[in-house]
This record gives C-alpha cells, sequence and structure tokens, in this order.
C-alpha cells in the first residue's frame, strides 16, 4: 500500500515548488505598498507602508529595514507627523519569503507645491498618476504641469493627471506651477522614467503556466499507474492464497495408524 502513495506524495511536492501564481516558489518575495501611494510626502504627513506577500499566519513575522533592522515587526509600519528622518530607504521580508521586497525611498520635503507620482519607474504601456499637492492639503489653483520644461496641462482647479498606456516618449522631468492664497509657486522636478517590458521574464512565466498543467497530468497518471499496479500485485496475491487453501482441502487425508498390539 505504501507504494500508491509516491504518486500523491510527488503532485503535493511538485505543486509546492510553484506559487499560485505559477512562479518558483523561490521566487517569492515580499512587496512594500504604501497608503496613501506616494513616496514623497510632506513634512507633518502619514503614511502607512505595508508588506505583502505570502500571508504568515504570525502576525509578528515581519522583518523592516531601514539601513538597520527597526523594530517593528508587523506586516504594517505607520509613520505618524513624518520628519526628515523618516526619509530612507525601506525593505520588508514576511517570515515564510525567500527574497526581501525591493525598496521604496520614501522622500519628505518642506515647501509649499510638491509634485507626487504613483510610480517613478512605469513600465511601458502601463498607467500612472501625478498629482500637484499643496502643503498641508491646501487648495492649489491655476494649476500647470510640465514635462521636461513644457507645459502638458492646465486647470483652473487642481486635479491629478492621469497618463494611461505609457509610452518610452512619457519618460522625462516632472513638475507643477500653481497659486496658493493668490501667491506663484513651483515644485520640485521629478524624473520618471519608463522601461520596455521584461520579454525573457514574461516568456519564462508563460512557460512554467503551460509547465505546471502538464505536470499535474503526468503525476496524475503516475499516481494512476502505481495504483492499478499495486490492486493487480494485491489481486494476484489474493489468487494464489485462495488456490493454495483449495489445494490443501483437496488433498487426501492421511490415514490413522492402527495402534501397536
Amino acid at each position: 500500500m505504501s507504494t500508491s502513495m509516491g504518486g500523491p506524495a510527488l503532485l503535493w511536492v511538485a505543486l509546492l515548488l510553484f506559487s499560485p501564481d505559477g512562479m518558483p516558489a523561490a521566487a517569492w518575495k515580499s512587496m512594500v505598498s504604501l497608503n496613501p501611494p506616494w513616496n514623497r510626502i510632506f513634512r507633518g504627513e502619514n503614511v502607512t507602508l505595508t508588506c505583502n506577500g505570502n500571508n504568515s499566519l504570525d502576525v509578528n513575522s515581519t522583518k523592516w529595514h531601514n539601513n538597520t533592522v527597526l523594530a517593528v515587526t508587523t506586516p504594517s509600519l505607520d509613520i505618524v507627523n513624518a520628519t526628515f528622518q523618516d526619509s530612507g530607504e525601506y525593505r520588508c521580508q514576511r517570515s515564510n519569503n525567500l527574497i526581501p521586497s525591493q525598496p521604496v525611498y520614501l522622500e519628505v520635503f518642506s515647501d509649499w507645491l510638491l509634485l507626487q507620482s504613483s510610480s517613478e519607474v512605469v513600465l511601458e504601456g502601463e498607467s500612472f498618476l501625478i498629482r500637484c499637492h499643496g502643503w498641508k492639503d491646501r487648495n492649489v489653483f491655476k494649476v500647470i504641469y510640465y514635462k521636461n520644461g513644457q507645459a502638458l496641462k492646465y486647470w483652473y482647479e487642481n486635479h491629478n493627471l492621469s497618463i494611461t498606456n505609457a509610452t518610452l516618449n512619457d519618460s522625462g522631468n516632472y513638475y507643477c506651477t500653481g497659486k496658493i492664497w493668490q501667491m506663484n509657486y513651483t515644485s520640485e522636478s521629478l524624473k520618471i522614467t519608463i522601461r520596455k517590458g521584461d520579454t525573457s521574464h514574461q516568456s519564462s512565466y508563460y512557460r512554467q503556466q503551460l509547465l505546471i498543467p502538464v505536470l499535474v497530468v503526468i503525476l496524475f497518471a503516475v499516481d494512476t499507474g502505481l495504483f492499478i499496479s499495486t490492486q493487480q500485485q494485491f489481486t494476484f496475491l489474493l489468487k494464489i492464497r485462495t488456490t493454495r487453501k483449495g489445494n490443501k482441502s483437496m488433498d487426501p487425508q492421511p490415514k490413522p495408524t492402527p495402534p501397536k498390539k
């Protein structure tokens, strides 16, 4: 009976080698997300960094790094009333992830206007959002967004600028201007880079996606074959045992030996 367990055991091992999205388990790694999603914030603002990854039942299983290991071990890191000292490169790692996250660089500013972007490195074809943010959420009027010194968009009232289906031409230095209390202000510029997608990574991903069902079918066939083979062996042994019993019952009984006089 132990032989028939080989199939399921192999199947479980194979499935455990892959994450739910089809990537190798060794590639599992944590990822830091921001809420709000801006990595450039004003002094005094709040932001929550969350370590996303394969969930663990232990809520105190996360390591946070900002040049040094931080005391926080929960999946969320709250930065309240941010100061310049909170600027830095943040990484996280959940206990059941093999690879630390990519760094997220948080930058704290003190200014009247701040250009923020949902991402500073964007893959070609993806979208990103930028906004012209006023100090302490003050209203900003007559907002103009610029890229490489050229005006992109004007709004009398402040609105975010959404760039969809980004191309390489969307790379550049962005900044904004606007009025706060009838005074003109200009934000610092922010470099946004559009990169081509990693086609080799995508092709590898699709190969793995195709490999998984094939592997499952093969292992299922192996499991079924082992089960049938074991069942046949069991039936064969049972027949041999039945035959031996039948032969034994057909043997003539030995005659009793007469008593000696």
